[in-house]
């Protein structure tokens, strides 16, 4: 198997090294989406740098994992954990990189990442980025999260074999429903008539990894 190829076959695997490429694609995604990201920045605080910091979180964990070598496939989650550790950036950042750290960390232990591992991997993730926030908010990053976990497990109890490319249609398509919704769950964001800013970028930073996941 090359390095990054999806296995979409019985095993439904993916190579560990292929999240280095979905780190670099959700780098790239997110450079051409922060400044929208930044201007419907309303919540906590309308500073405008949610779509910044998401950036430079995620510029800290592609400068870790463009570190390691295309058969160092044991320290890529690793990597990851630790750029994400050290280059978080504001509040969103932060939350971001807690959760990628929760999931890399639960992904570290397992022999093979499938939809099943993965939605394991979600769950610990979101729970280290709600552990992350004094005072959980929903309408926020963190509720899309936890929708997108509450998706994938509902994907695998209805389907235990499911293949990786309905697997992660099924988690960006939540994630957008759920992003539109969070204009209704926060009066601060239906008065600017503006999704979550935080939300916005998760979503993007999932269908970064879909497009990775499901190309050829």
């Amino acid at each position: 198997m090359k390095c990054c190829e999806v296995m979409l076959g019985k095993t439904h695997t993916i190579n560990p090294i292929l999240f280095k490429d979905m780190m670099i694609k959700s780098e790239e995604q997110i450079l051409k989406e922060k400044e929208n990201i930044n201007a419907i920045n309303v919540f906590p605080i309308p500073d405008g740098d949610t779509g910044s910091n998401i950036y430079y979180t995620l510029r800290a964990i592609v400068e870790e994992v463009k570190s390691i070598d295309e058969g160092s496939v044991d320290k890529v989650f690793q990597a990851i954990s630790k750029g994400s550790f050290i280059g978080a950036k504001g509040n969103s950042g932060v939350i971001y990189s807690q959760f990628l750290i929760g999931v890399v960390d639960y992904l570290d232990t397992v022999d093979s990442v499938t939809p099943t591992s993965f939605t394991h991997a979600l769950k610990d993730g979101t729970e280290f980025a709600y552990e992350s926030v004094l005072n959980p908010t929903e309408g926020t990053i963190l509720t899309v999260m936890k929708e997108v976990t509450t998706k994938a497990a509902e994907l695998i109890a209805d389907n235990p074999e499911i293949g990786w490319a309905d697997f992660i249609n099924g988690l960006v398509e939540i994630s957008w429903d759920c992003l539109e919704r969070t204009k209704e769950m926060l009066d601060v964001l239906k008065e600017a008539n503006v999704v979550d800013a935080g939300a916005k970028g998760f979503v993007h930073i999932l269908e970064s990894w879909r497009d990775i996941i499901v190309r050829e």
